[in-house]
């Protein structure tokens, strides 16, 4: 049953860009989350409707606005929603796309981008959040380690600067840098790690963000596509000399830490779940 504070808004027919343009050959897709903040200087609410107007000349899908609570829609992933972010102060807000193809992705974070850029700012408590996943889920085994490895070597979950303590890279606990503790910032609010297993075929992404994000669209994308060529590569086991010169490569760096540190790295990739007990 759908929360009483959310409205529904019907999608815009006549948009010619169609989010849901999975093909029958098509075997991954895409989510992704904005957090900002509303301009101070403007009525918080006003502006959001006019936000809402303007999605809706971009996108093919119903809006669900609510400013109170979550929308509990049973079809919510195939909409758009307009939601407060308990981790952000009042003027926070957050902007999650439906489920799409790659190109989808690009759509939106061109145009929702541009929308921040004229309504609001972010800051070092705004993140940006990726979602990959296999369409199906039946039989598949994803090497969720193995993917945080590629995705390290390749910078991806280094090259953004850890806000206010959010978005923490796991790998930083082997590099002797890493200033949390792995018991205690699961359970802190907003404390999150950089990437996360959402289940056994699904990944959340959470490096991205912080102080002018949303100026940062080049850099944006190009890093979605290698996070989305690591996640192809890893899920159809390709390039298996590279896959091993990962593994060889972790383990002479786990080899080279104290008890301390490795302990507490394991602790982590257990709680994120990216490695299995």
């Amino acid at each position: 049953m759908a929360n009483q504070t959310t409205e529904r808004y019907e999608a815009n027919k006549h948009c010619e860009f169609d989010c849901f343009d999975l093909t029958l050959e098509d075997i991954y897709q895409y989510g992704c989350e904005f957090e900002f903040y509303i301009n101070k200087s403007l009525d918080f609410k006003s502006t959001i409707i006019e936000i809402k107007d303007k999605i809706y000349q971009f996108s093919n899908v119903d809006i669900l606005l609510d400013f109170v609570s979550l929308p509990s829609d049973v079809d919510k992933n195939q909409c758009l929603q307009i939601k407060p972010d308990n981790s952000l102060e009042d003027n926070g807000i957050e902007i999650s796309i439906p489920i799409t193809s790659k190109n989808g992705i690009k759509h939106y974070v061109k145009h929702i981008l541009q929308i921040i850029e004229e309504y609001g700012y972010t800051n070092a408590d705004t993140g940006l959040h990726f979602h990959i996943s296999t369409i199906k889920n039946d039989g598949v085994n994803f090497d969720f380690f193995l993917y945080m490895l590629m995705c390290h070597d390749k910078n991806l979950l280094s090259s953004w600067v850890t806000r206010n303590g959010y978005s923490h890279n796991v790998m930083d606990i082997l590099s002797g840098n890493s200033k949390v503790v792995s018991r205690s910032i699961k359970n802190q609010k907003g404390q999150i790690w950089n990437l996360e297993k959402i289940s056994s075929n699904h990944v959340e992404i959470k490096s991205m963000g912080g102080a002018d994000y949303h100026l940062k669209r080049d850099q944006i994308i190009s890093e979605f596509e290698l996070y989305a060529e690591c996640f192809d590569i890893i899920n159809k086991k390709q390039n298996n000399e590279y896959r091993n010169q990962l593994i060889e490569n972790h383990k002479k760096l786990i080899n080279n830490v104290s008890i301390n540190q490795k302990e507490e790295f394991i602790n982590v990739v257990y709680e994120l779940g990216i490695m299995d007990e």
